[in-house]
């Protein structure tokens, strides 16, 4: 059975382009797992522990606002309709949404960020099943956003 990140076996698209974007993908996701990690294994008054959470929202909120740039791009490939220029009017949510959450008291921007990336998973989910997206994209996207959802969940309950 074919894993997420096996786009090779997936689809006639796989190219070396396809995999480089699962290798810089998964290098993407190091930072959620690691900040995450060590936020869970950290004492409450470590010295490092504010820091780390400013590293993780920040990090989450930047990742968020990219993949409302991919999703820009996306829509331009689209011939001029009215559904392209929904598309490209809904990509500003994502950055909008990463940037409010910045304010979220804590435990609950961890709560904020994972759920829009749930959301956005969703959304890029959709984009393959109408043709917006290639297949492989979907699926590394599944897998990217499993890994940053369960991350920013572990980070949620770290904090709370």
């Amino acid at each position: 059975m074919a894993g997420p990140f096996d786009i090779d076996r997936t689809d006639g698209e796989a190219t070396s382009a396809n995999r480089t974007a699962v290798r810089l993908g998964m290098l993407g996701a190091l930072p959620f797992l690691i900040l995450s990690l060590w936020l869970a294994g950290i004492a409450g008054d470590h010295p490092w522990r504010a820091t780390t959470i400013l590293l993780l929202t920040q990090y989450s909120a930047v990742v968020l606002s990219f993949l409302g740039g991919i999703r820009w791009g996306l829509a331009m490939r689209r011939a001029t309709s009215p559904a392209r220029t929904l598309d490209m009017a809904m990509t500003i949510l994502p950055p909008l949404v990463a940037w409010a959450s910045l304010s979220v008291p804590l435990p609950y921007t961890f709560a904020a960020l994972a759920a829009a990336f749930a959301a956005h998973g969703a959304w890029d989910a959709f984009a393959v099943h109408s043709g917006a997206a290639p297949y492989w994209y979907g699926r590394l996207r599944g897998g990217l956003t499993t890994v940053v959802v369960a991350a920013l969940v572990l980070a949620f309950f770290a904090t709370g």
